[in-house]
């Protein structure tokens, strides 16, 4: 066990320092380190949508330094301290503990991608560990975990929310006095709550509830079925270029009609293997079946589940149901073929991420520095709203947004999102005031959008300057994570 922890953490170390960070890692990152002080996170944080846990970590390490390469350094130690508890305290066969760690989810998505998800995983294998031990201060320190889990994200607070459940029956299983379980049941939806708070955006935020509602589609229904499939096999679609985020059934689908057909078969049976697989414990069938509705509830109604990120939290419950089910159930091997050919499938699809993302540039991201080398010496340059967060992580300075007519930190999914949305000929005024304020007639704007992209967002650009592409930055597998640098010039 200790020579495959080496190995994942040496080969996790590696992939990291070849991944190139895209604007979802940096956004996080530069709200924490803008925020002078804890409140003014708490403050920032406000619009995301996402609870203070894993801002919270990153604000304490800005506090001592400014490189974003520490975000990273935090994500690996998270990634690495899941893996060392599942490899040395699960209960589960010697196999499944060796496949389980070069799965799709815990060496890619949780694993090499710096975002909140990981914070999540460890603190649900926390409670793993000491939901059926008997010591002092357990419920003490049973609480604070599923207090820190729920304020991870709101996928985290669903799993935590189906952990606690878990727990409440297993009182009753014990035949604990009935006023002691709902006393737990209580404390459990108490400690929740402020992740509800945290969650629940104010209402001019452009993730708030009413505008998730407002942008609803059939669609939601019909893909669904898609959740499970993205779960428990996470194939990215290898034929293309930019993988990120595919899976190769529904990828093929396109092409291949009949898996439109096939799919929701497929979907079926392979809840029914993990369904057949916690069968002998009704408490794990319960904690992942709930778990399970919840997430696909979400997914139907207002936040659509269509990434790994996102659908890898079902997969997650699997394996805590699991954990949870090794504890009390005595292992077949039968039971742990099946258990191992899911793993396996994970497997391939980690590895395929992986070697993609060591070979190819996740994001470009990182080289706005050598691209603002390029203006020349006494020119001016900006930027765009949406490539601030780049700027900003990688020279660790504001950034004039020439869309915003100011000097910003980072985004906020604000009026700052209204303001652009309601300016359909942003980039033409900003420029104008630009060049007006500036008593300049020459710009050089760094971007991640391509020109006919700007053209679409700003019809009167090309007709009102002169744009000149001195130097582009493409081939990122994330679509959007691309550089240009342009001269515009008055006409």
């Amino acid at each position: 066990m200790w020579t495959v922890f080496i190995f994942y953490a040496l080969l996790l170390g590696y992939a990291s320092m070849h991944h190139e960070l895209w604007g979802d890692e940096v956004h996080s990152w530069n709200i924490a380190k803008g925020s002078g002080s804890y409140i003014d996170l708490i403050a920032n944080r406000r619009y995301e949508g996402h609870p203070p846990a894993w801002h919270t970590v990153l604000w304490t390490i800005s506090k001592f330094t400014h490189k974003v390469a520490y975000m990273q350094v935090a994500q690996w130690i998270i990634a690495c301290g899941v893996v060392f508890m599942i490899l040395f305290y699960a209960p589960f066969a010697r196999s499944t503990r060796v496949l389980i760690p070069f799965g799709y989810y815990f060496l890619f998505e949780y694993g090499v991608l710096s975002r909140n998800y990981a914070l999540g995983v460890l603190f649900a294998c926390a409670i793993c560990l000491i939901i059926r031990k008997d010591f002092k201060y357990k419920p003490v320190l049973y609480y604070v975990l599923l207090f820190c889990m729920s304020n991870v994200h709101l996928l985290a607070l669903l799993l935590a929310a189906s952990l606690h459940l878990y727990f409440l029956i297993g009182m009753k299983e014990r035949k604990k006095a009935t006023k002691t379980i709902l006393a737990h049941t209580l404390a459990g939806v108490l400690v929740c709550l402020p992740a509800l708070y945290f969650i629940l955006p104010p209402s001019d935020s452009e993730l708030n509830v009413h505008a998730l509602l407002h942008i609803w589609s059939a669609r939601q229904l019909t893909t669904c079925y898609e959740v499970p499939l993205r779960a428990f096999l996470p194939i990215p679609a290898w034929w293309r270029y930019h993988f990120w985020n595919t899976e190769f059934l529904i990828a093929a689908k396109d092409n291949l009609s009949v898996l439109r057909w096939i799919n929701p078969l497929i979907t079926l049976a392979l809840l029914s293997w993990v369904f057949f697989i916690l069968q002998k414990n009704k408490k794990s069938v319960v904690l992942f079946a709930v778990n399970l509705v919840l997430s696909l509830s979400v997914s139907i109604s207002f936040y659509s589940l269509t990434t790994a990120r996102y659908t890898g939290f079902v997969f997650i419950g699997a394996v805590v149901a699991y954990w949870l089910y090794c504890y009390e159930t005595t292992l077949t091997q039968n039971n742990i073929r099946l258990v191992n050919i899911l793993l396996i499938l994970q497997l391939a699809g980690g590895v395929f991420a992986l070697s993609r993302d060591i070979v190819l540039p996740f994001s470009n991201t990182y080289q706005v520095q050598a691209l603002i080398n390029e203006v020349p010496s006494g020119e001016k340059w900006v930027t765009d709203y949406w490539t601030m967060n780049a700027v900003v992580a990688f020279t660790d300075h504001p950034a004039y947004c020439i869309d915003m007519q100011k000097d910003m930190s980072f985004i906020l999914w604000g009026p700052d999102i209204a303001a652009l949305q309601n300016t359909p000929n942003r980039y033409t005024d900003g420029i104008r005031h630009f060049f007006k304020t500036q008593g300049v007639k020459s710009v050089y704007m760094i971007s991640q959008s391509p020109l006919h992209n700007l053209v679409q967002t700003d019809s009167l650009l090309t007709h009102s300057y002169r744009i000149t592409l001195v130097d582009k930055r493409e081939g990122a597998i994330e679509t959007g994570s691309n550089l240009y640098l342009y001269q515009i010039e008055a006409l």
